[in-house]
């Protein structure tokens, strides 16, 4: 029960990333009628604790911004992010769970160590990948739709046999999607205490593991209770979509995912996707992309992480008041 309490920052936080993000997933697949949101939410459970276990122990050694480190400030940058999260996912908006958890430990680094405490390069070279997720997911996106639509239209004449496939399809490549997601954000979940020392000796490889499943379980927990509304915004509000764009969203989402985990960075799953989406909605004309969503989902980016490391630096002052 002790362990659990320090944790409940981490699960919290990992609930709201499941909550928020599946839509990232398969937001599309259940806005096209697709897939039922029921099969949608349980293999994004499978699928993300199953990517977290896998790939997410290699991001747990270099997620951090400060040699200072202590189970409270873990709590308070968790916790931190956690509510920022909750909040977006509240208004149904699409919320940058990497930068809201980084916020967090930015903000209990400035706290611990003072603004030359703080690894800033780290942080500059996160932004730059930040900055790059949504642009290169956009930009995969509107290849596939202009290489592989004229091709799918002049080879494929049977409409059946198109729905069987693009069902498939979906299943195939929202499973991948989950995987890359629990892979790819499950360090920003216990990331913090597993540098505390929580899980034990932050050398040994098996430590990251079980931090990594804990994360998964509760990304995998945040799908299976409260993830419908974001589907909604992000399969039907941002531009129309149909089978095909739906699975190349997802697609191109997935891919940058992954990519990013190989290089040990946890970007913004909901940048991904709105970026594939929008890449989407390009390749069929600029007009049919809904601006006003698209900067209102921006402006949350922005204030994400200035928000969440803002919280993070009073929840700190406030428990070293009570210690």
């Amino acid at each position: 029960m002790i362990i659990l309490a320090k944790l409940l920052g981490a699960l919290f936080l990992g609930w709201g990333i499941g909550a928020n993000n599946s839509a990232d997933i398969f937001g599309t697949a259940v806005a096209t009628r697709s897939i039922r949101y029921k099969t949608a939410i349980l293999l994004i459970a499978i699928f993300a604790t199953l990517g977290a276990v896998v790939e997410g122990p290699s991001l747990y050694h270099s997620y951090t911004f400060s040699s200072t480190i202590t189970m409270t400030l873990a709590f308070a940058a968790t916790m931190s992010a956690a509510l920022t999260i909750c909040v977006l996912t509240y208004l149904s908006l699409p919320a940058s769970a990497s930068q809201a958890a980084v916020g967090g430990v930015m903000g209990i680094a400035i706290w611990s160590s003072g603004m030359g405490g703080a690894d800033w390069d780290k942080l500059a070279v996160w932004a730059c990948c930040w900055v790059l997720c949504p642009i290169g997911s956009a930009i995969i996106a509107f290849m596939f739709m202009k290489l592989l639509g004229p091709l799918i239209n002049r080879f494929v004449r049977n409409i059946e046999l198109l729905n069987f496939c693009y069902k498939v399809g979906f299943i195939v490549i929202g499973c991948y999607a989950a995987y890359t997601l629990g892979g790819n954000n499950v360090v920003v979940t216990t990331g913090p205490f597993f540098q505390a020392g929580l899980f034990g000796d932050r050398s040994l490889y098996w430590p990251a593991v079980i931090a990594a499943a804990i994360g998964g379980v509760s990304i995998a927990t945040g799908a299976l209770t409260y993830s419908k509304k974001v589907m909604r915004t992000v399969g039907n509000e941002i531009t129309a979509l149909d089978p095909f764009s739906a699975l190349v969203a997802v697609f191109s989402h997935a891919l940058i995912l992954h990519l990013s985990t190989h290089f040990h960075i946890p970007v913004s799953s909901a940048q991904a996707t709105v970026g594939a989406v929008a890449g989407v909605g390009a390749s069929k004309g600029i007009r049919t992309l809904n601006s006003r969503i698209l900067l209102t989902i921006f402006g949350g980016w922005v204030l994400t992480p200035l928000v969440s490391g803002l919280l993070a630096f009073a929840l700190a002052s406030l428990a070293a008041l009570h210690l």
